[in-house]
């Protein structure tokens, strides 16, 4: 089955709201809906997160790929966010750390698909690390853009990074996920995971209405476009291919590895940058990730790695 198979064309509504903003069409999404369509996606990102790590029902070999799978996500947005802020400013730096460093959870169903008609094995918790790995980069990321401000600024108008409603959302989210009991966890499952693509769509319009204007300011950095879109992403993963191999995990968890370090969030960062730095712009940290990235990876990322993992096994 061709990986391909795999793409959710729930992801088109983005361009939709990018062709109605080129057309000019008076189609437009209210402020205090675009606050809320952020803050569901946050919460039920969060909750979910925390249910799936608390039902990770076999542990073994759990904590040396949780290890490697959250180095990648500190260590990327680490090291972006300083190189990119020279280029693109802190608050695109801090748009594109966060989403590079964060993992995108399609991508990610799209190997498990590959790797299912390969023959190839894989541990079920790794989807709990999917989750623990989506917001370590977007915390950092806020934290490097919050020391970037003007003292006065950083102290006077904006809160504490715990403070930061999407921090507090995608925390929060994440403890109530993992202390829910299966009983408790079921009477909000249709909302929080019934609804979740229905609520996705509207965000994903919001953001191509946000990004069509600003197309042509993201235009002057497309040298940038195509190391973040393309290049870096692989180097990522084919570095935590490397080390995943020489710690010994698995073949099938070392592609999903190396699949996850070189993914970009395009639903969590994405969502968490809207509600706090909404001076970055959409048209980078969101066309970046979902035009160039997901399909890099789809089309030769994912294949790479195996064929790599394979070779190192030989």
């Amino acid at each position: 089955m061709s990986t391909l198979t795999s793409f959710d064309p729930v992801f088109l509504f983005f361009f939709l709201g990018m062709i109605a903003a080129w057309f000019r069409s008076d189609l437009e999404i209210s402020p205090a809906v675009s606050k809320f369509l952020s803050v569901f996606l946050l919460l039920s990102l969060g909750l979910k997160g925390g249910h799936e790590v608390a039902m990770t029902s076999d542990p073994r070999g759990f904590y040396l790929v949780c290890l490697i799978g959250l180095s990648s996500c500190v260590a990327i947005p680490l090291y972006l966010f300083p190189i990119l802020r020279k280029k693109i400013g802190d608050p695109n730096a801090a748009a594109l750390a966060a989403c590079y460093g964060s993992v995108s959870a399609v991508t990610y169903v799209a190997a498990q698909e590959f790797l299912r008609s390969q023959g190839i094995a894989f541990s079920g918790f790794m989807v709990a690390l999917m989750a623990l790995m989506e917001i370590p980069a977007i915390m950092i990321a806020l934290y490097l853009r919050r020391l970037s401000l003007p003292s006065q600024e950083s102290s006077k108008d904006t809160p504490s990074l715990f403070a930061a409603k999407s921090v507090v959302l995608l925390l929060g989210g994440f403890f109530i996920g993992f202390v829910m009991n299966e009983s408790s966890w079921k009477g909000i499952a249709p909302v929080v995971q019934g609804n979740f693509k229905g609520v996705l769509i509207f965000f994903l319009v919001d953001l191509g209405l946000a990004a069509q204007p600003r197309l042509k300011e993201a235009w002057k950095h497309r040298g940038i476009a195509l190391l973040c879109g393309c290049l870096l992403p692989l180097a990522h993963g084919l570095i935590t291919l490397l080390v995943a191999s020489a710690c010994g995990v698995s073949h099938g968890n070392q592609i999903l590895l190396a699949v996850l370090a070189g993914s970009a969030s395009y639903i969590a960062a994405p969502a968490a940058i809207r509600a706090s730095v909404p001076e970055a712009n959409p048209s980078l940290y969101v066309a970046l990730p979902l035009a160039l990235t997901f399909p890099m990876n789809i089309m030769l990322g994912i294949p790479l790695y195996s064929y790599i993992s394979q070779w190192l096994a030989r």
